[in-house]
């Protein structure tokens, strides 16, 4: 049975969609991440391959039935990533098809904008992607933490959140009732245990632990230290959008598409909305769009299309 695959590789989880050419969901599974970024090759190689593996054997679908692959991936900032990244996946193994691999913000964007306009990404990490009229693409963010990169994301606001039980210690901050949660979530009842628990998290190379969900809970309690962190995080993806908009050279555009992404922002309402309200307070011809489908099955869409494309192409 002829298929196409498209995957979401991100941050935090590694998905997998084979869609029939006709655009039935054949198979669809959800391993752990395969980052190039911390995991030695072989490692990368072995979930990769598993992760898809496990996709195909929902429907019995053999590799070298695949008819197109799209994957789009966190860590693909630099021109070496492309190439490495889809060596990688032209070398698993049984495949005879076309692969393209794009950041995981382009396939975003092509998701929820499909054209020109900017996205924000705000997941594990940040980032922005957008086309403008002219046709030309850009980024804007991405970087690594070390540097103070992945403004706004999910691993921003962890970070802060931790910050914040530290200024409490310090007698910086008040308490409020989101301290109590932050330290039940990471166990860390003194300022020791907060500052052994700092110094481990700065020698990880992977972000285990997402204190959002419960910063998110407690804004909707009304809890203004959490509100706090979540309108500073909104400032720092609004920057992003900003440094985008101009970059393109967009902010004279009588309409400019602005498109959020990633569970950090699209599922926290006070961080959407304060995200809204600085982008349209300075833009006010933007107009925010928000996704109505999954990144994979953009993915699938594209690989699909890309297909049929190609078979247009192959037919003249």
């Amino acid at each position: 049975m002829d298929y196409i695959i498209g995957i979401d590789s991100g941050g935090t989880h590694y998905r997998v969609q084979a869609e029939s050419i006709a655009g039935k969901i054949l198979g669809k599974y959800v391993g752990s991440y395969a980052s190039h970024y911390a995991l030695p090759e072989e490692e990368v190689k072995k979930r990769i391959n598993h992760h898809i593996d496990e996709c195909l054997a929902i429907f019995g679908g053999e590799r070298e039935d695949c008819r197109y692959l799209v994957c789009g991936t966190t860590g693909l900032d630099t021109d070496e990533d492309s190439v490495y990244l889809t060596q990688l996946y032209q070398n698993l193994g049984g495949f005879h098809c076309p692969m393209v691999v794009k950041n995981d913000a382009e396939i975003a964007h092509y998701t929820v904008i499909g054209g020109i306009g900017i996205l924000v990404i705000s997941g594990t990490g940040s980032i922005a992607f957008g086309v403008n009229r002219k046709g030309e693409t850009r980024k804007v963010g991405g970087w690594a933490l070390s540097i103070m990169g992945e403004e706004g994301s999910g691993t921003w606001v962890t970070r802060k959140a931790i910050r914040y039980l530290a200024d409490c210690y310090d007698g910086v901050s008040c308490e409020s009732p989101v301290a109590d949660l932050i330290r039940e979530r990471l166990d860390v009842h003194t300022a020791k245990e907060v500052a052994d628990y700092s110094t481990a998290l700065t020698m990880s190379s992977h972000e285990k632990i997402h204190l959002g969900d419960i910063i998110d809970y407690a804004s909707e309690q009304g809890d203004e230290n959490a509100a706090d962190i979540l309108h500073k995080a909104a400032k720092e993806t609004f920057g992003l959008a900003d440094n985008l908009i101009k970059v393109l050279e967009m902010q004279d555009d009588s309409e400019i598409a602005v498109g959020i992404w990633g569970s950090n922002i699209v599922q926290s309402r006070t961080h959407s909305e304060e995200f809204e309200r600085l982008i349209k307070e300075k833009y006010p011809q933007v107009c925010v769009k928000k996704p109505t489908v999954q990144a994979l099955d953009g993915a699938a869409k594209m690989a699909r299309e890309l297909f049929c494309e190609s078979k247009k192409v192959f037919a003249k």
